[in-house]
C-alpha cells in the first residue's frame, strides 16, 4: 500500500532529491507542513528575524555555490517583505528559488487573511513565477523551478502554494515525477572563432573585461590561460572578482571608472574591447569611457545583453567557459600585447599611489581605506568578504585585492543597502569552515542588525567591520557636491550607536576601535572568542569616493 504524504512533505523530498540542504525562512501558519517536512527529512531551517534578511542570505548562497539558495516564507506580508530581496537576486544574477505560502483556493477574492495577488507581484523581479494548485503536481513544479532557476543566465524563481494544496495528502505513488535535466547552455560557433581570432590579430591594445559570467560558467582556468597568452590586460567585476586574481601579474583589479587603477585610461585607448559574460551597467560607466573607434567583441550567455548600451561589432551568444577553450585551441602563442600590458600597468601603479597613502594614513577618524587594509593584513586572501554599505562598499569595493573566485560577496545593481549581514549568513551557511568577514557602514548595518542573534542562535561566527562616521556618508557627500556643505538638511546624520554592545547584548562579541593600533588586536580578539563579532570603527565622515563623485555628476549631469 503507498504511503500517504502531504504536500509539505512532496516538497521537501523533492528538494532534497534535488541536492538542496539548507532553507533561509521566517516562520508562518501558511507553510507548517513545509517544516514539519524539513525536520522529518534533514534540511536545515536557518530562521531570521525578517524576511527580507532571508531572501539576501539565499542571495549570497546561490552566489558562493552556483546552486540555489533557498527562501522559504509565508503568505501576504511574509512574501512582501522579500520583494525587495528579490530584485537584487535578479539584477545580480543569482540562483534563488523562492517558496511561499497562499491563501487557500476556496477563500480567493472573499478578503481572507493575507490574501493579494502573489504571482503578479513577483512575476517582474523573477525569471519564472508560478503558483500550484494540485497537491499531485508539487514535485513536479518544484524540480521545474530549480531547472529554470539554475538554466541559461541563473536567476530567480518563485512557487507559490494555497494552503490546502500543503495540507492535503496524497499517495506518494501519485506524485508527478520530476524532470531533473536542464538544458544546455549554447557555444560558439566556429565561424565566430576564426572572426574573433581575425579581430585580435588586428588589435595592438585590446583590453579584457569579465563579469559573473565567467564565475558561473567555471571559466577561471580558461580564462587565466587566454590572458596570459596574448599577455593582454584584464579587468574584473561582480562575481568575475578573482576569477583572474588581483594578484596576477595580467589583472588590473576591478572594472569600473572609479577605480583608482587605470581602467579610464586603459579603455579611452584601446582598440579592442572584449567583454565576458559583464554587463554594461552603472557599474561599468555603460562604456562610456570606451574609445569610440574601438571594435567591441562580446560574449554573453543572454541575447539580451549583448549590444545593451554599446554596439557589438562581434556578437557571440555562448557559454563563457566554452568559448574561451575553443579559442585557446584557435589562438597563435604568437600575438604579445605585452607593450600595452606594461603602459596600462603603469598607468594603474600612478593612480594606486594615492590609495596607498590613504591604506597608511593613521589620523583620527580613521580612513575607511586604513581600515581596509587592516583587514587585509589580518585576514590575507583566505576570507570570505562580504561588503554593504555606501561609501564604505565603494571605497573596499576599488582597493580591495581579490585572490581567489567566489570569495567576494556584494550587491549589485539594485544598490540595495543592509545586505551586509544576510550576505554574510548566506555565506557561513554555505561554507562553515571558512572565515567570513563584513566590512560594512553604520547605516547599512543598522537595517539588519538582529539578525546577529540569528548568527547566535545558529552558530554562524562571523566579523563584521562597521566603519561608522555617523551618516548616511555617500547621500550626504552627493548632498554636498550638488548643493555645497552649508546647505546639509536634515536626515543625513546618525547619531553614534554602540552597536558592538548591542552584539553583546545578543550573545556575540563587540568591540569600539577609535585608533590604527587596534585595528588588528581587534579582530584577533574577535577571531579567539569564536562567536559573532562586531568591530565598531570610529571612521572620518568627510571621506567622499571617486563612485560617490562619479554617481553625483551622472544624476546632476555636469
Amino acid at each position: 500500500m503507498s504511503k500517504k504524504i502531504d504536500g509539505g512533505f512532496a516538497i521537501v523530498k523533492t528538494l532534497k532529491q534535488l541536492g538542496i540542504k539548507d532553507i533561509f525562512t521566517l516562520a508562518g501558519g501558511h507553510i507548517n507542513p513545509i517544516y514539519n517536512a524539513c525536520k522529518e527529512e534533514g534540511i536545515r531551517l536557518i530562521d531570521f528575524h525578517h524576511e527580507q534578511g532571508a531572501s539576501m542570505a539565499a542571495d549570497a548562497y546561490g552566489r558562493v555555490t552556483k546552486s540555489p539558495g533557498v527562501c522559504l516564507v509565508t503568505a501576504g506580508p511574509g512574501l512582501t517583505n522579500v520583494v525587495t530581496g528579490m530584485p537584487g537576486v535578479f539584477l545580480s544574477n543569482s540562483p534563488c528559488i523562492f517558496l511561499s505560502g497562499k491563501s487557500g483556493v476556496e477563500e480567493l477574492d472573499r478578503l481572507p487573511l493575507q490574501e493579494i495577488d502573489q504571482e503578479n507581484m513577483v512575476r517582474p523581479v523573477t525569471k519564472w513565477a508560478k503558483t500550484v494548485y494540485d497537491t499531485k503536481r508539487l514535485s513536479e513544479y518544484t524540480a521545474q523551478a530549480y531547472k529554470m532557476c539554475t538554466s541559461g543566465r541563473p536567476g530567480p524563481v518563485y512557487l507559490g502554494f494555497p494552503h490546502e494544496v500543503l495540507y492535503d495528502e496524497v499517495d506518494a505513488s501519485q506524485l508527478e515525477s520530476p524532470q531533473m535535466g536542464t538544458p544546455g547552455n549554447p557555444e560558439i560557433t566556429d565561424e565566430d572563432c576564426e572572426r574573433f581570432k581575425e579581430l585580435l590579430i588586428s588589435s595592438s591594445r585590446p583590453v579584457v573585461l569579465t563579469g559573473s559570467g565567467s564565475w558561473y560558467s567555471g571559466a577561471e582556468d580558461s580564462l587565466k590561460e587566454f590572458v596570459e597568452k596574448i599577455k593582454a590586460p584584464i579587468f574584473t567585476l561582480n562575481f568575475g572578482r578573482g576569477v583572474v586574481s588581483d594578484n596576477h601579474e595580467n589583472c588590473m583589479g576591478q572594472a569600473s571608472p572609479s577605480a583608482l587603477n587605470g581602467f579610464k585610461k586603459a579603455t579611452s585607448e584601446a582598440d579592442l574591447i572584449i567583454l565576458l559574460g559583464v554587463r554594461l551597467s552603472l557599474y561599468i560607466g555603460w562604456g562610456r569611457t570606451f574609445n569610440p573607434e574601438a571594435k567591441v567583441i562580446q560574449v554573453d550567455i543572454e541575447a539580451e545583453e549583448i549590444g545593451r548600451n554599446r554596439p557589438a561589432d562581434l556578437p557571440i551568444l555562448s557559454d563563457i567557459s566554452k568559448a574561451i577553450k575553443k579559442l585557446n585551441i584557435i589562438i597563435e602563442d604568437s600575438l604579445d600585447f605585452s607593450k600595452w600590458l606594461t603602459i596600462c600597468k603603469e598607468w594603474r601603479d600612478e593612480e594606486w599611489s594615492e590609495v596607498e597613502k590613504l591604506k597608511l594614513n593613521n589620523e583620527k577618524p580613521l580612513h575607511v581605506l586604513r581600515v581596509v587594509k587592516a583587514v587585509e593584513d589580518y585576514f590575507g586572501n583566505e576570507a570570505m568578504l562580504c561588503i554593504d554599505g555606501g561609501d564604505t562598499q565603494a571605497w573596499t569595493d576599488s582597493t580591495y585585492n581579490v585572490d581567489k573566485p567566489g570569495m567576494y560577496v556584494k550587491g549589485g545593481p539594485l544598490g540595495c543597502m543592509g545586505v551586509g549581514v544576510p550576505f554574510a549568513l548566506g555565506s557561513k551557511t554555505a561554507f562553515p569552515d571558512r572565515q567570513v568577514v563584513l566590512i560594512t557602514g553604520d547605516g547599512a548595518v543598522g537595517m539588519n542588525l538582529m539578525e546577529f542573534e540569528t548568527a547566535v542562535k545558529h552558530n554562524l561566527p562571523f566579523i563584521c567591520v562597521v566603519c561608522n562616521d555617523q551618516s548616511w556618508g555617500m547621500t550626504k557627500h552627493q548632498h554636498w557636491l550638488t548643493y555645497g556643505e552649508d546647505k546639509t538638511p536634515a536626515g543625513h546624520e546618525l547619531p553614534f550607536i554602540k552597536f558592538h554592545e548591542i552584539v553583546k547584548a545578543m550573545g556575540g562579541y563587540g568591540e569600539l576601535v577609535e585608533d590604527s593600533k587596534d585595528l588588528i588586536p581587534a579582530p584577533e580578539r574577535a577571531t579567539k572568542s569564536g562567536l559573532p563579532s562586531l568591530i565598531n570603527v570610529i571612521t572620518n565622515p568627510n571621506a567622499t569616493s571617486a563612485a560617490t563623485h562619479a554617481i553625483t555628476a551622472m544624476m546632476t549631469r555636469t
